[in-house]
């Protein structure tokens, strides 16, 4: 799905990048190097409504109220079959749909982050969704031509992935997407890709490319991880959805 740009962020397009913030793992999150706030919810003092249902109490009267028994039955009250209908009860959602940007790793400033990024881009943006341990070492876009998206998550261990999106290469592929030599196919998210290696050995890391030269491209690459999980993580990008 594609989003146009509203009003509030065309204006912003001069504004050449907003930082992520850097959220370490078992931290609380730094307050954001640029960029502009939520809205503010105005004051107000605190109103009493009526409880619906609720009723006024009788009045009393000289009079005390007369209350009859209830009539012996042997048999057991009646109740109303439920009323048919057809429309389908509602189902929820299969485990692990998670729509916008909840599932992404990281704060919730940096989710936050990758709503607004999905809001402004005309293309799809992506987030990693990743193990306990990883969190988001920097990141920032721009809207400026055509718009770029660059991420860089750190894990545990110091295993480093960098996700970059947009207009991040355009021109050469063999230039802007390196390899020393292709492996095969591959997916980042819910997107085909090109799985290479960028050097002679596992340690030199992986990437995927989704359409390098072109604008908008994909990219994924890593520093530390084995193939098999590299790809794994490639794989469950998430497309950050409205």
């Amino acid at each position: 799905m594609r989003r146009r740009i509203p009003t509030v962020l065309a204006a912003a397009t001069a504004v050449l990048s907003v930082a992520v913030l850097v959220a370490a793992c078992g931290s609380s999150p730094a307050e954001p190097a640029t960029g502009t706030g939520g809205p503010t919810v105005p004051g107000g003092s605190a109103t009493s409504a009526p409880v619906p249902g609720a009723s006024a109490a009788p009045e009393a009267t000289g009079e005390p109220e007369r209350t009859e028994p209830p009539a012996a039955t042997d048999e057991p009250a009646a109740t109303d079959e439920p009323a048919a209908t057809d429309e389908p009860a509602p189902t929820a959602e299969p485990p692990g749909a998670s729509p916008g940007a909840e599932a992404c790793t990281g704060s919730a400033e940096n989710r936050d982050f990758f709503a607004a990024a999905a809001e402004a881009m005309s293309w799809d943006v992506y987030c990693a969704v990743l193990p306990d341990g990883w969190f988001v070492e920097t990141g920032a876009y721009r809207l400026a031509d055509g718009g770029r998206l660059d991420v860089t998550y750190r894990g545990p261990g110091g295993e480093r992935i960098e996700v970059r999106q947009g207009a991040w290469c355009v021109g050469d592929a063999g230039n802007c997407a390196p390899r020393d030599h292709e492996i095969g196919p591959a997916s980042f998210g819910d997107r085909p890709g090109t799985l290479v290696a960028l050097g002679g050995s596992e340690q030199d890391g992986f990437a995927v490319y989704v359409d390098p030269g072109s604008a908008p491209s994909w990219a994924a690459t890593d520093e530390g991880l084995d193939q098999a999980s590299f790809t794994s993580i490639a794989a469950a990008l998430h497309r950050v959805t409205e």
